[in-house]
């Protein structure tokens, strides 16, 4: 299963748009199934199929409009993530330096998306939006963080503080673990191992049935560092190289035996590598 990224930082036209690719290309001989529930993950995955879940990496798409959520729904986007990095009409960013949470149109952007049964993606907001949206949609459905990583073991505002993890696993939500290099290990030159040493964190403070895996592997360039304004304090510049024995999903199996040797059980492994994510969704999704 892997979340595609439809959209971040464009308007609604351009979504509707990239939506209509999608959905194209759904219908072709593509090697992927385009998924909406749990179920649909497994028969992909029984059939040989990537399962693909749409996915807005930022809430720009949806403007100043909230029906608009309903809209995406129905063209089969499962995750929204609510912000990316700065502050846009539904909330702060993790990189906004004032740290205000969601606006009141975005927390009706919230309630939207839990009534319409789309995960709500805390990656990439401020700890006061997410625990905002935490307030708003816990109560009725798990939050979710599709990459991120614990702050007390890496220092950067991308990471979640202790305080926000605690608030996601309390709805029954699961922390991705993030292998972008920064926020492994900062400036130093991360490893699978320092990788996973925010798997133990997480999994110490709220328990592994909370962690799952988010790689975020990115190839950008020049142009996309411009396109997407990151602040080069905390994002170096591209070409980036991801952390030695996970540099790509060609070694995505090296988790497995890392995880073993660290003392994970097969269950809490199996759950890391994938059930942890599908009980929230079926949670969120319904069936």
């Amino acid at each position: 299963m892997v979340l595609a990224t439809v959209a971040s930082l464009e308007d609604a036209r351009f979504a509707v748009g990239e939506l209509a690719a999608w959905l194209d290309l759904a219908e072709g001989s593509m090697p992927f199934r385009l998924v909406r529930s749990v179920e649909e993950i497994r028969a992909a995955k029984a059939a040989g199929m990537l399962a693909v879940v749409l996915h807005f990496q930022g809430g720009n798409p949806i403007e100043t409009d909230a029906a608009l959520v309903d809209v995406y729904a129905q063209l089969g986007v499962r995750v929204v993530q609510l912000t990316y990095n700065f502050a846009n009409a539904i909330g702060d960013g993790c990189l906004e330096p004032r740290g205000a949470g969601l606006t009141a149109f975005g927390c009706n952007v919230v309630e939207r998306l839990v009534a319409q049964r789309v995960a709500v993606d805390v990656s990439h907001v401020g700890v006061r939006t997410a625990l905002d949206a935490v307030e708003l949609a816990g109560p009725v459905a798990p939050v979710v963080a599709t990459h991120a990583n614990a702050r007390a073991v890496c220092d950067h505002p991308r990471n979640l503080p202790d305080e926000v993890v605690r608030a996601i696993a309390a709805t029954g939500g699961v922390i991705g673990l993030c292998a972008f290099p920064a926020f492994v290990a900062g400036s130093s030159v991360a490893t699978l191992d320092q990788l996973l040493a925010h798997a133990d964190h997480l999994s110490e403070l709220v328990g592994p049935e909370h962690v799952g895996l988010g790689f975020d592997f990115a190839d950008e360039d020049e142009d996309d560092y411009v396109y997407y304004g990151y602040d080069p304090r905390w994002y170096p510049r591209p070409p980036w190289v991801f952390p030695e024995g996970i540099g790509g999903f060609a070694e995505s199996g090296n988790v497995t035996e890392a995880l073993r040797a660290r003392g994970y059980s097969d269950g809490q492994i199996g759950g890391i590598l994938g059930e942890n994510f599908l009980r929230a969704f079926r949670a969120i999704w319904g069936a």
